[in-house]
């Protein structure tokens, strides 16, 4: 069995309007809801693999919140993840070393709710900033993610409005 973990990034600042959507970093909100659902994911996970990530800066910031509280073996940044639609990350995660049995993924929508609604039951609206889907793929080897393309369980999912009551 494979986990997948995917985490939208961190809400992110507008304040400098000169950057490129790639450069804006994260706002405090964003800061704030990261460390909130680090500290919540790492309750449940203690170690991952393999934590890609898209190479954006936000996602880069995002990442190394996670990194603090999740034991993480490999650290992949790629620019091919920037934006990437559903098909663009499912053909990435095909790819990935089977010896690998757990896998973090932080980037952006609207390619990570629709992978989401792709590998799971469920039909999200959108996977709000720092949200994060854990989903147990019932697969020996990341190739086969799409031979049971729909229906894959999912262990727990969180999103930061839950966190605030």
């Amino acid at each position: 069995m494979k986990k997948l973990i995917i985490i939208r990034h961190c809400k992110s600042s507008w304040l400098d309007p000169s950057l490129s959507d790639y450069e804006r970093p994260l706002n405090k909100r964003g800061r704030n809801d990261g460390y909130k659902m680090s500290n919540e994911l790492s309750k449940k996970i203690k170690h991952v693999d393999l934590l890609i990530s898209s190479s954006s800066k936000r996602t880069k910031l995002t990442s190394n919140i996670f990194i603090d509280k999740i034991n993480i073996n490999e650290i992949e940044y790629r620019d091919d993840f920037y934006h990437s639609s559903s098909e663009n990350i499912i053909s990435i995660l095909e790819k990935i070393n089977n010896s690998f049995k757990s896998v973090i993924i932080i980037g952006h929508n609207p390619g990570f709710t629709d992978l989401v609604n792709k590998l799971t039951n469920i039909n999200l609206f959108n996977l709000p900033t720092t949200g994060v889907v854990i989903v147990n793929l019932n697969i020996k080897n990341w190739d086969q993610i799409l031979t049971k393309n729909t229906g894959y369980e999912i262990s727990w999912i969180k999103f930061p409005k839950e966190l605030k009551l």
